[in-house]
């Protein structure tokens, strides 16, 4: 499921984006679900409460620049604006990708601070933004599977199958929820650009969307592993395991 928020204080603009969202995602046969918010603090009330969303659209003008001056403040009333709102977002989620909609180019250079993916101009270009989402979703779609070697195989694995990785001497062993694979790999090598794989221990990293309960010493899987977590990382995988709590994983 690819999930889309859409935040624009205009109504006639909010239903053009869902409008032109819908009919790129339907092109490219993804299934989706499309959030829409007139505010930047409806949005973050949704957010905070646990939502997270794969690709955000935010209107970079909405509320306060159009001349409220309003003092923004999380969860208040409106006058945040889509800069602002992709900051606090940024504080919390790291993966989401933004592409903020503007109606002059004067302020998109505010979005390159905040890693924004592009800036489009109203109204919105279908075929720019189809580029956008079809790239974006490429990359999730490859993130979600671990591709490595065990002996003269090639493997690609699921990431939900993925329970822990440990390193044996020069190799990795890839416990899954159903069996153990030996990797010709590096443990750090397999853990780049993986959010949901977290350094545990010196030899171990685990995949924290696995995880059923975690102690100060120890971390259990879903399938009854026990996977030792060191006082140097407990604190980066309490952090992950509660993100994903509160994600409702």
């Amino acid at each position: 499921m690819y999930r889309i928020a859409v935040c624009e204080d205009e109504k006639v603009f909010s239903e053009e984006h869902e409008r032109v969202c819908r009919g790129v995602l339907e092109k490219l046969n993804i299934e989706f679900r499309i959030s829409v918010f007139e505010t930047g603090a409806a949005f973050w009330t949704a957010f905070s409460g646990g939502e997270r969303y794969d690709l955000l659209l935010l209107d970079i003008m909405m509320d306060d620049r159009r001349g409220a001056g309003a003092n923004v403040r999380c969860g208040g009333d409106a006058g945040m604006d889509g800069v602002e709102l992709a900051r606090r977002i940024r504080g919390q989620d790291a993966a989401a990708a933004i592409i903020f909609i503007t109606s002059t180019a004067e302020y998109a250079i505010d979005g390159y601070g905040v890693g924004a993916l592009h800036y489009l101009m109203k109204p919105l270009d279908a075929g720019a933004l189809e580029r956008l989402i079809a790239s974006d979703y490429k990359k999730r779609a490859k993130d979600q599977r671990l591709v490595f070697k065990s002996g003269r195989q090639n493997l690609n694995i699921p990431m939900d199958e993925v329970v822990c990785l440990e390193t044996a001497g020069k190799r990795v062993a890839i416990t899954l929820l159903g069996e153990t694979l030996d990797c010709s790999g590096n443990l750090l090598e397999l853990l780049k650009g993986r959010e949901q794989l977290i350094r545990c221990h010196k030899s171990f990293a685990v995949n924290v969307r696995n995880l059923r309960e975690l102690t100060r010493t120890d971390a259990v899987a879903a399938n009854g592993k026990v996977i030792p977590v060191s006082r140097t990382y407990f604190k980066d995988v309490q952090r992950a395991f509660l993100k994903q709590i509160r994600q409702g994983q």
